[in-house]
């Protein structure tokens, strides 16, 4: 059959184009395919103005090597998860030296840290204003969600039952543990068995308390914050008038209290165990057990009043919260409690020195930063943790960000002094010991320890043997 050729012609064009059209498809397809798999991912950091950028006055060293794929951080302590969070992005940006000329913890805009992506994941457990115990170490490892930075107010206890890792090797060489910025025995507080295990986070101080509105009652108007032991018998013995008819008042709670901190106090003398024989035969310790053998013998104290003396005068209530004591013993950490009952009419004074012109040394309780004996990551979570506890970029911002009453640092910086007590509604005691810090006698109260435990314990049988009519109560 005859086709004219224009026919043909047409037919081959179709056929070209079909063929095309299904090469193009399965070409589309095939892109579909494997493009998800070459698609660039996006740059951890962004990418912000750094003309004017130069490095910081403090940097965290070299810029940490971390695998964005399957890091992750879990930091444990007083501070919010806004307030950590801020912190890593600060940590981040003083690494990659984004911060710009000047720029500090101080004056750094929040928004600029906003738009910094960490390159890890961070997650936050918030514990008490001290850290955790050991029983929520426990806890948290049982349940397979330990976290690998955690603040410890048991550390003898957290490394003696394997929760805290030795870190000496991850942090050799960080410059923040340098002894220029720290206080003289801060970092020798943290090790066992010649390595370290903890990083000094923050401090606080052993004072004596007093209720001004108890204190007025006998015409005491002030206090002095420095204190002497005449000064102190010489209160007591103002405020024991008021008993002459009536008891109106205790002029001191348990003296008792006191003796772990007065041997030091008094004499400037390194920490004497009670418990230890060799210790108390030390005259500084026999000397201050006397004068608060001497308190409760004037009837000044807790200690001299009868079970049933007590029950009449306290109606019941706790001695602290009954507005009848004068002075009593504890740590700048519990300011809080105290101010919530005692808002306007609570004062404070240094634990008293055996001589009046003499400045007592202040006696201080640190707390420090562990990293997880289980963490898969540690020398990033050893940087993390000595940047939060003592770049002072980390604690200017952390002060600005939140206030946290009756502490101090663990580094020298005056702007950081003045950042951190100036927030503070009992500041103005707080930093009178700044220009001390470098006397101050370092008291294993918040270690947990075994010894320290039996001091508290041979204290007790000793006051109750002495004064038999008294049991030594619970505030």
């Amino acid at each position: 059959m005859y086709r004219p050729s224009g026919t043909v012609k047409r037919k081959n064009r179709s056929s070209n184009l079909y063929i095309r059209i299904t090469a193009m498809a399965l070409l589309m397809a095939l892109c579909c395919m494997f493009l998800p798999a070459c698609k660039k991912t996006s740059n951890s950091f962004p990418e912000l103005p750094t003309s004017s950028s130069t490095e910081s006055e403090e940097t965290t060293g070299a810029s940490p090597s971390i695998d964005v794929d399957s890091s992750e951080i879990t930091i444990a302590s007083s501070l919010s998860y806004e307030t950590c969070m801020y912190l890593a992005k600060l940590y981040v940006a003083k690494s990659q030296n984004l911060l710009g000329e000047g720029v500090t913890g101080e004056t750094v805009d929040l928004s600029y840290l906003d738009s910094i992506d960490l390159p890890f994941i961070l997650r936050v457990f918030e514990t008490s204003e001290n850290g955790c115990d050991t029983d929520t170490l426990k806890q948290w490892k049982n349940s397979g969600d330990m976290p690998d930075v955690f603040l410890t107010n048991t550390f003898d206890a957290a490394v003696s039952e394997g929760f805290a890792l030795p870190i000496s090797d991850y942090v050799a060489g960080n410059r923040l543990l340098s002894a220029d910025r720290l206080y003289t025995q801060q970092i020798s507080l943290f090790y066992a068995q010649g390595r370290q295990y903890g990083i000094p986070y923050q401090t606080s101080a052993a004072v004596l308390y007093c209720d001004m509105e108890v204190l007025r009652q006998a015409d005491i108007l002030t206090v002095p914050f420095r204190l002497g032991t005449v000064e102190l018998n010489s209160m007591l013995e103002k405020l024991s008038a008021l008993n002459l008819e009536e008891r109106t008042v205790l002029p001191f709670y348990q003296v008792s209290s006191m003796l772990p901190y007065l041997p030091c106090s008094m004499y400037k003398s390194g920490y004497l165990s009670a418990s230890v024989e060799s210790d108390r035969a030390e005259s500084a310790y026999r000397e201050a057990l006397a004068f608060a053998d001497n308190i409760i013998r004037s009837g000044y104290a807790y200690e001299s009043m009868t079970e049933e003396e007590k029950d009449v005068f306290f109606t019941g209530l706790s001695p602290l919260l009954s507005r009848k004591v004068g002075i009593w013993t504890g740590t700048t950490d519990e300011i809080p409690i105290y101010d919530n009952y005692m808002p306007n009419t609570l004062c404070l004074m240094q634990i008293p020195s055996s001589n009046d012109e003499d400045l007592p040394a202040p006696l201080l309780v640190c707390y420090p930063l562990c990293i997880s004996s289980t963490c898969e990551n540690p020398k990033l979570a050893c940087d993390l943790a000595c940047f939060f506890a003592l770049d002072e970029d980390a604690l200017l911002l952390a002060a600005r960000l939140t206030n946290r009453e009756g502490y101090m640092p663990c580094i020298s910086s005056p702007a950081v002094w003045k950042s951190m007590t100036s927030k503070q509604k009992y500041g103005a005691y707080m930093i009178q010991l700044q220009e001390l810090m470098d006397q101050a006698i370092y008291i294993p109260v918040v270690s947990g320890s075994e010894g320290f435990r039996k001091d508290q314990e041979y204290i007790k049988e000793q006051f109750s043997a002495l004064y038999p009519i008294t049991e030594d109560d619970e505030a």
